[in-house]
């Protein structure tokens, strides 16, 4: 029982940094509404209604948290092992281009073609973040560059497709694939919105990496973020973990590129990821690498970005005090991640290597 108790003490106290972080990014862009002639009470009055004051705004906030949790669940995977995967938006376009591929076609049922759209998206990332996976377990390469190259070569592909081979014959020339047949598509869970049952699989995705840190894997890939040299004297394979880490990371983001093919798109556009890998970096961090402060983290981004449209619309406040607070968030969640290294080192804690 004291166990448990002492568990859920020290998970509440590890948030306290990401909720320092908010607040702090919160208070100094408070400061610089002031400055700069507005009220920041009215302001964020305003973000807040414009993200959560009716069900159509919350369910646009839904709307744009499920990619950005999908992902950042992934990202938090290899993170989690010391891997800094932060090529979310390839692996995302990569699942969306392949979900598109074979919803449009191939003559199937629309069941059919739903569940083989799913496994072939989940394929795809699962593969590609094993190829990413094995370049740094056997060849040494860094990730970082490895995944961030492969954003620009898969942005280049995607367009190459909507220009190209892939272009909608009766589109007007605009750079996109023809649609999805509606029957593929994800049902809509209120009228009139955009919020469609891929916030189900979201949920069950959140569930299923909870869980899965409690399996013998799980353990494996926390084992070797915390110290690859004492993860293989206890037997577990590095290499072969890496490249499981790697594979699982890419392939929740190329979930979410599924998600929002058959959920709001419909289709491939060019520039289709925008900005959500990064994004998901900064949800992945604050919400402190646990499935469930990554979705609340997700929310509060999501929040930003719908209640920022309303903000800058009625109050006058720029949309680029979101990008701001962004901007500060990441910040003070880096210094918080030094400060907390440093206590650690300080108090004889597992170094990595």
């Amino acid at each position: 029982m004291n166990s448990k108790y002492h568990q859920a003490r020290s998970r509440l106290f590890s948030l306290i940094p990401s909720l320092i972080s908010i607040l702090l990014a919160c208070l100094v862009s408070s400061i610089i509404l002031l400055l700069s002639g507005h009220d920041p009470i009215e302001a964020f009055t305003s973000l807040a209604v414009g993200a959560f004051g009716n069900s159509y705004r919350f369910s646009e906030t839904l709307v744009k948290a499920i990619p950005i949790t999908v992902i950042a669940l992934g990202t938090s995977v290899a993170f989690k092992a010391q891997l800094w995967n932060i090529g979310g938006n390839s692996q995302y376009t990569i699942g969306a281009i392949v979900a598109v591929a074979v919803s449009i076609y191939l003559d199937l049922p629309p069941v059919f073609l739903v569940v083989l759209s799913f496994l072939a998206a989940l394929a795809a990332g699962l593969v590609f973040g094993a190829f990413l996976g094995a370049m740094k377990a056997r060849l040494n390469v860094n990730e970082v560059i490895t995944t961030l190259m492969f954003d620009y070569i898969i942005a280049f592909l995607l367009s190459w497709l909507v220009y190209g081979p892939m272009m909608d014959p009766e589109g007007f020339g605009f750079p996109q694939t023809a649609l999805i047949p509606k029957a593929v598509m994800f049902t809509k869970l209120i009228a009139n919105s955009r919020l469609h049952g891929g916030l189900f699989v979201a949920l069950l995705l959140v569930v299923f990496l909870f869980l899965f840190w409690k399996t013998p894997q799980g353990f494996s890939i926390t084992m070797v973020g915390q110290s690859r040299t004492v993860a293989k004297a206890s037997g577990v394979k590095v290499s072969k973990t890496i490249i499981i880490t790697m594979a699982l990371s890419a392939g929740f983001a190329a979930m979410a590129g599924w998600i929002d093919a058959l959920g709001i798109h419909g289709r491939l556009q060019d520039n289709l990821a925008g900005s959500l890998g990064s994004v998901a970096i900064v949800v992945a961090l604050l919400g402190r690498l646990h499935p469930i402060g990554i979705a609340v983290s997700a929310l509060f981004f999501s929040a930003l970005i719908v209640g920022g449209n309303t903000m800058q619309r009625f109050v006058g406040v720029p949309f680029s005090l979101v990008t701001i607070i962004q901007g500060l968030v990441i910040i003070f969640v880096i210094c918080s991640n030094m400060f907390e290294h440093i206590w650690h080192k300080k108090r004889g804690g597992v170094q990595h290597d």
